[in-house]
């Protein structure tokens, strides 16, 4: 078995791991030699049409991020071609960011960072907890459970989103219409957005969805920018129809430095940096010999998108 492996995002050091571990298979990293491949390991920004109708033996790609808005779902079930994403991979660091972006509005911390830098002494009194709150999640995968994990620790209602009905551990709700998803941004004093985007999710927290909430509703956003009606939401941060929104992700990306957003007091912009963590590339490689280990014994695959 032959795989071609990207080396745009993980270092020698730990795809060395994953060479060690499978003698039998033989690794490439040169597209001129790859192309008789039968699984890719890479980046979305790889898996083009344009590149991968040239590998005609090609049976499996595993994708090195957690989100495939990006890839041509139907090529690959044209071509009936699995794909597996790193699901799991980046969820802890993205829970625990969640925290950073509510607790920056919650404890006042620009004020006392630009405080901090004057040396001014200056009593603020905070207004808001996290704790008897109620967190709504938007999205009950892999980040969205670490999200709900950690909001329980701060005895949180939390209540959550998704597209069939299920109950799942750490959340008190699940809804799962439209109905649903209405109640929820009503409840909601922390929305967080944590789904994938494709044609159904595109702008679905919307002009309306921004009347239906709290006026002292923070919304976090951790997934792409596209899910948010940017228009929508600037309008809303605007009027103090909601007391926030922390943004990890936005449209475009990057952000132009004249955009109003990078202005706005209630707006904590990130730069697409939630994911970031001194763990990831050992996280990600665990996650990907595991899907070769898988592929190889024809086991199932649990991150599998297609």
């Amino acid at each position: 078995m032959k795989i071609f492996y990207e080396t745009t995002f993980l270092k020698a050091k730990y795809t060395n791991q994953m060479i060690e571990r499978f003698s039998q298979v033989e690794f490439v990293r040169e597209e001129n030699q790859s192309l008789d491949c039968e699984a890719i390991i890479a980046m979305p920004g790889f898996l083009k049409k344009i590149n991968l109708d040239r590998y005609h033996n090609l049976k499996w790609v595993q994708l090195l991020t957690a989100g495939y808005d990006r890839i041509d779902l139907d090529y690959f079930k044209r071509r009936n071609i699995v794909l597996t994403n790193a699901k799991d991979v980046f969820s802890i660091q993205i829970a625990e960011d969640v925290f950073s972006k509510i607790l920056y509005f919650n404890r006042n911390l620009k004020t006392h960072i630009a405080n901090m830098e004057d040396g001014i002494w200056k009593y603020i009194p905070a207004r808001y907890e996290i704790a008897h709150s109620t967190v709504g999640i938007i999205g009950t995968g892999s980040i969205g459970m670490e999200i709900a994990k950690r909001m329980k620790a701060f005895d949180t209602q939390v209540i959550g989103y998704r597209k069939t009905p299920k109950q799942l551990p750490y959340f008190d709700q699940i809804y799962h219409n439209s109905v649903g998803l209405d109640q929820l941004y009503k409840e909601s004093d922390y929305l967080i957005v944590a789904i994938p985007l494709n044609e159904h999710t595109h702008h679905m927290v919307n002009e309306q969805a921004f009347k239906l909430m709290k006026k002292n509703a923070v919304v976090i956003n951790i997934a792409r920018g596209e899910i948010i009606d940017q228009d929508a939401l600037i309008t809303a941060l605007k009027n103090h129809s909601i007391r926030g929104a922390g943004l990890d992700v936005m449209t475009p990306e990057p952000l132009p430095s004249q955009h109003e957003l990078w202005k706005m007091d209630n707006v904590l912009i990130t730069p697409h940096n939630a994911s970031s963590s001194p763990f990831v590339n050992q996280r990600l490689i665990t996650a990907v010999m595991d899907s070769i280990y898988r592929y190889i014994h024809h086991l199932d695959f649990n991150n599998r998108v297609i």
